[in-house]
């Protein structure tokens, strides 16, 4: 028996949109009203979120580049950040400088992250489930993979 062993996050479908989702809320509980408001102050909801995805395309488009640097589970911080405050950030070294020069507890951020995660998990993990689009090609393999008699494990890190 032949078995295909594969991590989820990032993988079989795309948690970019899932990460700025989680990241922008828990940016925004975080600092409350002494945020600028990115995406119109507005927290992302399952409601809202395809509505806010069409009406910032400019800011996810720069969420998507800006997501490209991120080394460190606090880097979503960063990220939300520079977005914030619309700073043009050209490549890595800019990005590592401009996190190296913030004052800010990481470690709570990702704590916070990890909550506002677990909430909207429980909320809906079907809805949660379906902010990572799966990519087409790793559908395709595992339906190969399937009909060729062979097993497919998928491991969540969710």
């Amino acid at each position: 028996m032949k078995i295909l062993a594969v991590d989820y996050d990032g993988v079989i479908s795309d948690s970019a949109l899932k990460s700025l989702f989680i990241s922008h809320n828990a940016y925004c509980k975080y600092f409350g009203s002494e945020v600028k408001k990115n995406f119109g102050g507005e927290l992302f909801t399952f409601d809202n979120w395809e509505g806010i995805q069409k009406q910032y395309k400019k800011e996810m488009d720069y969420y998507h580049r800006l997501r490209s640097y991120l080394e460190l589970s606090g880097d979503f911080f960063v990220i939300i950040k520079i977005i914030e405050e619309q700073i043009q950030i050209k490549d890595q070294q800019e990005f590592i400088a401009y996190r190296n020069q913030l004052q800010f507890d990481y470690q709570f951020f990702r704590e916070l992250f990890s909550k506002e995660k677990e909430e909207w998990q429980k909320k809906s993990f079907r809805k949660w489930f379906f902010l990572s689009p799966v990519f087409k090609e790793v559908i395709k393999g595992i339906q190969r993979f399937t009909k060729e008699g062979q097993k497919v494990v998928i491991q969540t890190v969710s």
